[in-house]
Order: structure tokens, then C-alpha cells, then sequence
């Protein structure tokens, strides 16, 4: 982000501010951390001030069912706890890619032809063992790179049931980021457009929610990337130099927060054509990020020949993600807490008690109204220090997979990131400081 893109988002006086909800990618941690800071926003009444909710990976299966299921500008906050209890529980105790038996048969055909393979050999002599196996690898190689489709299926099945992005509520944005690998730079997919900086602003056409929420969650390796022709969807202002088709990866592997789409927008709706009435610019930013910094991880099985050498290219996937993730999470708490732009990042590995403890100063650094803040939302959390902190380091190390999370860890997730949410906001924006709530109120949502 360069220094200019804070410049976006500067409120203006004498209206209600209008919020912006960056949701990051990994796995269903993230899709459950980011769901808890939606049901927070809800029960503090600013659901009708969101305009945009932008999202990568897990944090867009979350953002696409919500899209899908749930008009936000309207919606209570006991009508939203019931539309998202499907997908809370399809990504914590339920499952989505695992929880479909059509996953079990695609492994299974795999084991099948490799399993022939082996058993049609030893009648054989001479070439024909080895042509066999060739012709064995080349199916397997096919049938492994239908795994996105087998995903996309799943997702389709379990959350989103067919639903075309233009089925999306408008009311609010719901953008689904993804990353196309011929031009390096960001794809958004929505109910009422698909941009991109080479194509400009085109229309959703008839892609479905699913398929868009598999292209941002294709994490390189782990899914083969996603081909999509730019035909259909009528772009209105290409470069000469655009693609005639998108080659779509993890939109992680350019910005795993997400926050690429509200800081920038105010150029893009300046530039070509785009729809009717163009996207709304926000004041604030909430970023909420259930990706944690990598940490210490020991490779020492990058020594194995050749093996370590696959492993070393996944490692520096790992800290390409990391840095990036990292350098724009500075950036962006130091421009929150300087109000330029306003806003508050939500950051899975921190207690509620992290922010709240650094201005709650008596020596004249921070403001009156923010040390008020900070000791109102530390009176209210208690003696719980300890323990919020061993549930910070305990969320973040919940695997950023697609596999099911116990209900007592998914409902902590949700809690964690409905109190941070709650903290940072409040400190920081002057959002509602509500009651703090029990694991068990949120059980019901996973269970």
C-alpha cells in the first residue's frame, strides 16, 4: 500500500461513517475468526453502516454465504445468528470439502488406477510394465488436476447450493478476491461486477459463489489453479496487454488480508466504467486478520535429497505469505492508531488485553477519550489476562486447513474474534462496548 491509498478513506462530516470489513484467508480458522467479528458488528448495530466486505480463502466462504444468505442491511441480530448457522457449523464440526462423499471417491478412483496399474504389471514382460505405469501417471496427473473442480463441487454443495453471484445481497459488497498468475495483480468477483486493473469493470454474468470461492481459496499446491475465460463477463475497459482468460491462485499470494479492495477503491471507481451507482468508498476499515505470523518452524527434513527440495519451495511459500501479511499489518496498525484512515485491525494472535494496555497510560501520550476507553473495556474484561492470552496463543495454532474443528475450539474462535472486534473498535472508533459473552452463547452456532 502506498502512502496515498490511506488518503481513501477520510470521513467527512455530518454523516454516519460508512465501514468497510477486510476478512484474510486461512482455512476455516479464519472463516469461524471472521464470522465472530461479523456477529459483533450485527449485535452492535452497524450492520446497516457496512458497504463492503472483501475476502480471501476462508474468509470468503464466509463472505459468500453471508452475501448469499443474509441481507445485512436489514437483517437483526438474531435473524443473523440463525441465517449463519448452517455455516458456522458446515466449517467447524459439519465440513465442506471433507464432508462431501464425491472428495472420498475422487482419492478413491486415484488408489483405484494406481492400484490396476500395479496388478496389470505382473502378468506383463518386456516394455509393456513400464508403458502401463506411463499411462497410469497420466491419468492420476489428469484426475489431480480436477481437485480445484472437486472443491468448488463441495463448496457449492454444502454452502452456497448453486447460487450465482449476482444472487448476492447488494446492499453491502460482498468481494471475493482472487489472484490471477499472468498479470500478478488482484481479480474481485461480486454481485454486481468483476474488476481487475488490465480488464476494468466488467459483469458477474452466471459464475457461481462457489467457483468464486474456490479460485480465492486455490492454495498453490494444494489445488491446481482455476482457468476462466474473460468472455463472459463483458469487460468494458481492457488494456491492449489484459488476458483472454484468467489463471486464478489463493488471492493470498498477493494479499492475504484482503485490504487491497477498499484501500484502492477510490481510484478504481474513478477509472473506466463502472456500475450503477459505483461501489461506496468507505470511512473506516476493519481488517480482521485469522492468519498468524508464521513463528519458529524447524525444517529439518529439508536435508532429505529431493524430497527437501519440494519441501524448500513450499517453506518459501510460507514466508512469502508471512512477509507479505506482515509488512501490511504494520503498516496498517500504525495508520490506525494515527486515525489516517480510521479504522482497527482484529489480529488473531492478540488478547483483547493487548491494545486496550497500551493506552490505558497516565503520562499524557494518548488522548483522554482513548485512555478513557481503554480503562472502561479493562474494568469491563477483569481479571481474565492470563487466560485471554492462552486462548490467543491456542487459536492460532488451529490449523489453517479445510478439515472440521471441535465445537468447544470453533466457539472460542468465535468468541475471540467477537471480543476483539468489540475491543479494538471501541478503542479505537468509539463502537459499542457490550457485554462480554460466555463460550457457551456461542455453541449453539457449531453444534
Amino acid at each position: 500500500m502506498a502512502e496515498t491509498d490511506a488518503e481513501v478513506l477520510t470521513p467527512e462530516a455530518g454523516h454516519r461513517a460508512r465501514i468497510a470489513v477486510a476478512l484474510s484467508g486461512g482455512g476455516h480458522r479464519a472463516s469461524l475468526f471472521g464470522l465472530g467479528a461479523l456477529l459483533y458488528l450485527v449485535d452492535a448495530g452497524k450492520a446497516s453502516d457496512l458497504c463492503s466486505i472483501s475476502s480471501i480463502s476462508g474468509g470468503s466462504l464466509t463472505n459468500g454465504y453471508v452475501g448469499v444468505n443474509v441481507d445485512l442491511a436489514s437483517t437483526t441480530a438474531t435473524a443473523f445468528r440463525d441465517g449463519v448457522r448452517p455455516l458456522a457449523k458446515a466449517v467447524s464440526t459439519g465440513g465442506t470439502v471433507w464432508a462431501r462423499p464425491l472428495t472420498y471417491a475422487y482419492l478413491a478412483s486415484m488408489v483405484v488406477v494406481l492400484g490396476l496399474a500395479s496388478w496389470l504389471c505382473f502378468p506383463l514382460d518386456g516394455a509393456w510394465p513400464l508403458l502401463v505405469w506411463a499411462g497410469a501417471v497420466i491419468v492420476v496427473g489428469w484426475l489431480a488436476q480436477k481437485r480445484s473442480w472437486i472443491a468448488g463441487r463441495s463448496f457449492d454443495a454444502v454452502l452456497f447450493h448453486g447460487a450465482k453471484l449476482s444472487d448476492m445481497h447488494t446492499a453491502v459488497e460482498h468481494v471475493i478476491t482472487s489472484c490471477d498468475l499472468q498479470t500478478a495483480e488482484q481479480v474481485y468477483f461480486s454481485g454486481r461486477f468483476v474488476h481487475s486493473f488490465r480488464l476494468g469493470w466488467g459483469e458477474p454474468a452466471d459464475l457461481r459463489v462457489g467457483w468464486a470461492a474456490q479460485a480465492s481459496a486455490c492454495l498453490p499446491g494444494a489445488f491446481s489453479p482455476v482457468h476462466r475465460s474473460v468472455d463472459a463477463h463483458r469487460f468494458r475497459d481492457p488494456t491492449p496487454d489484459a488476458p483472454k482468460s484468467f489463471i486464478l491462485v489463493d488471492g493470498g499470494v498477493y494479499d492475504n488480508m484482503g485490504t487491497e479492495w477498499p484501500m484502492r477503491l477510490s481510484r478504481r471507481v474513478h477509472e473506466g466504467t463502472p456500475p450503477t451507482p459505483p461501489p461506496v468508498v468507505p470511512d473506516e476499515l476493519i481488517v480482521v486478520n485469522g492468519s498468524a505470523g508464521q513463528g519458529v518452524t524447524m525444517r529439518r527434513r529439508l536435508r532429505v535429497p529431493i524430497i527437501g527440495e519440494l519441501l524448500a519451495l513450499l517453506a518459501d511459500k510460507d514466508v512469502l505469505y508471512d512477509q507479505t501479511t506482515a509488512v501490511r499489518r504494520r503498516l496498517l496498525d500504525q495508520l490506525f492508531r494515527d486515525r489516517n484512515p480510521a479504522g482497527a485491525l482484529v489480529q488473531i494472535d492478540r488478547s483483547p488485553f493487548a491494545l486496550p494496555r497500551q493506552f490505558d497510560r497516565p503520562d499524557g501520550a494518548t488522548s483522554d477519550d482513548l485512555a478513557k476507553r481503554a480503562r472502561r473495556i479493562l474494568d469491563a474484561l477483569g481479571d481474565t489476562e492470563a487466560a485471554w492470552q492462552q486462548e490467543a496463543d491456542t487459536n492460532r495454532a488451529v490449523g489453517t486447513t479445510l478439515s472440521k474443528i471441535p465445537a468447544d475450539r470453533a466457539a472460542r474462535l468465535l468468541r475471540h474474534a467477537y471480543v476483539l472486534t468489540m475491543v479494538n473498535t471501541h478503542l479505537l472508533l468509539d463502537y459499542p462496548l457490550l457485554d462480554i459473552p460466555d463460550v457457551d452463547s456461542f455453541l449453539p452456532l457449531v453444534r
